[in-house]
């Protein structure tokens, strides 16, 4: 049985007091200017005018921070970098420009870089709130969990009803394998945010994972609030499904399918439930479909195979077993079925 994909990471956006910085798309500007978005050419506009200022005053922080901002919003992020870079030489205790640079760093995958820059920031100005946002997110992205989770906790202590904190406390606790914890947080989540579907969702996974009885009301609760969530329905199928329901577990993944025809796994899932009734032809074509959305879907192969050695067919089941192994070469069904048929 397939299981569900993590939610992510809930990212959480203040506007610090000091400064209000616009994420735009990482757009280039075309140099047919009939073809430059609106938004696009009043920034060109902007770089030439606080150009032009800089002529006139190079030793002016402030201007070369403004131009970062927008090279960083059109994704120019070698140009922002060096900016920044200049800023701070001008003025080395503005928190704003060492927290911009720390996303430029960011932005270009330099996480050591960003981590430095975030934490000068929060030297400069300790209650830097964005600054710790970031460090939460970064350090989480990089595994250190215990560290975001002490960031996240600073921030609970001046916003102690803010869902989505405690959301990714249950992230990060779960990723430590602490379930019982990662349950408590998401659930804090909830009571904070009664519609927050993606605390709602993680419970029921988890959940569901102990064969807890809890993730039925979970998954429910999740499509009472929004009926076409594949991914509730795909979960409590499986919960189904392990408990051998399997009428009320096909009939979930008949809804996955009729929310999101590409959700393959369903397809995988159908035609599961079909060999274990021994209706190997609808078995087959449904992990067919599934095959054709991801040509590299090495349990469908293998069991596409088994079935084909069951019916006789061992050239067929041959090529199946040896598709999935080329699919996922530590595919360890695949290699124990194709020793045995070797003998």
């Amino acid at each position: 049985m397939q299981i569900i994909k993590p939610v992510p990471f809930k990212k959480l956006i203040y506007i610090n007091a000091l400064f209000l910085l616009t994420i735009g798309a990482c757009n280039q500007v075309n140099s047919n200017k009939n073809n430059v978005p609106k938004d696009s050419l009043e920034q060109v506009e902007a770089v030439k005018s606080i150009s032009k200022e800089l002529e006139s005053a190079a030793n002016n922080p402030e201007l070369y921070y403004q131009r970062a901002q927008i090279y960083f919003n059109q994704g120019y992020l070698t140009r922002a970098e060096s900016d920044l870079n200049t800023a701070i030489q001008l003025d080395s205790i503005n928190p704003i420009y060492t927290f911009l640079l720390g996303r430029v760093c960011y932005a270009k995958n330099e996480t050591k870089n960003a981590e430095k820059y975030y934490l000068k920031t929060l030297n400069i100005k300790p209650d830097f709130v964005d600054a710790k946002l970031k460090l939460a997110d970064l350090y989480y992205l990089v595994k250190e969990h215990n560290k975001s989770i002490g960031f996240i906790q600073e921030l609970i202590k001046s916003d102690a009803e803010n869902a989505t904190l405690y959301h990714n406390l249950g992230m990060n606790y779960k990723e430590l394998g602490d379930t019982a914890r990662a349950i408590y947080h998401f659930q804090t989540a909830i009571e904070h945010d009664p519609k927050d579907i993606e605390s709602m969702l993680y419970v029921a996974n988890l959940y569901a994972a102990q064969n807890n009885k809890l993730a039925l009301e979970y998954y429910n609760s999740v499509i009472k609030l929004k009926p076409k969530n594949a991914d509730a329905f795909f979960g409590r199928a499986l919960l189904y499904q392990k408990n051998g329901v399997y009428n009320k577990a096909l009939l979930d993944y008949r809804r996955v399918i009729a929310i999101n025809p590409s959700f393959y796994k369903a397809y995988y899932n159908v035609g599961y439930l079909n060999f274990e009734i021994k209706n190997y032809k609808d078995a087959i074509r449904n992990w067919d479909i599934a095959i054709g959305m991801n040509d590299k879907y090495a349990a469908a192969y293998y069991m596409k195979g088994l079935v084909l050695e069951i019916q006789g067919n061992r050239g067929a089941a041959l090529d199946n077993y040896n598709k999935a192994l080329e699919a996922d070469p530590q595919y360890k069904l695949a290699k124990e079925a194709l020793e045995a048929l070797s003998h």
